[in-house]
């Protein structure tokens, strides 16, 4: 009988330390996610952009995307999955923006001019973007974050029929997955 009462006021007290100790804590605030880049602005440029500590503007998930910020659209030759020099400078640039913002997923998108079969643009797209995400993972990106699709000949960037919208329309683009 002493022991079902001492188990019970045990319980009791149990509950009650409990109860005080939960409502007695302050609910934390959620931290910022640490994407490894400080947010404190370096010396004024005379306009109220935020930069990192080394100068350069600073690279969130909204300005990756961003067409004049962001991700640089890559070229390719005529028939072509190969990078060219400039394609590859683009890439180097746009690795390092990835690397910025982590646990973003990127969806490379290839595409073509209209020469060609659908199925031939269709594959000659796919390679493209295959050889896009092989070349950021070879900058350090983690190939877990990108996502390759191919839309061949059917999304220029260009409507014109002439080899300067052509070479607008083979390309690599880059936008967030979802």
């Amino acid at each position: 009988m002493k022991f079902t009462t001492l188990r019970s006021m045990g319980i009791a007290v149990l509950a009650v330390v409990m109860m005080a100790g939960f409502s007695g804590c302050k609910k934390k605030e959620s931290a910022p996610i640490d994407t490894g880049v400080s947010s404190a602005p370096t010396a004024p440029s005379g306009g109220n952009e935020n930069t990192t500590v080394s100068g350069l503007p600073e690279i969130n998930a909204d300005t990756l995307f961003d067409k004049a910020r962001g991700l640089s659209v890559i070229y390719f030759d005529y028939n072509s999955y190969s990078l060219r020099p400039d394609a590859m400078a683009a890439l180097k640039a746009n690795a390092d923006k990835i690397k910025q913002v982590p646990g973003v997923i990127i969806q490379i998108e290839g595409h073509c001019d209209e020469r060609g079969t659908q199925e031939y643009n269709l594959a000659l797209g796919e390679k493209r973007a295959l050889a896009t995400r092989e070349y950021l993972m070879n900058m350090g990106v983690s190939g877990d974050r990108i996502v390759t699709i191919s839309y061949g000949e059917e999304d220029p960037a260009d409507a014109g029929h002439t080899e300067a919208a052509w070479g607008m329309n083979r390309r690599s683009e880059f936008n967030r997955a979802l």
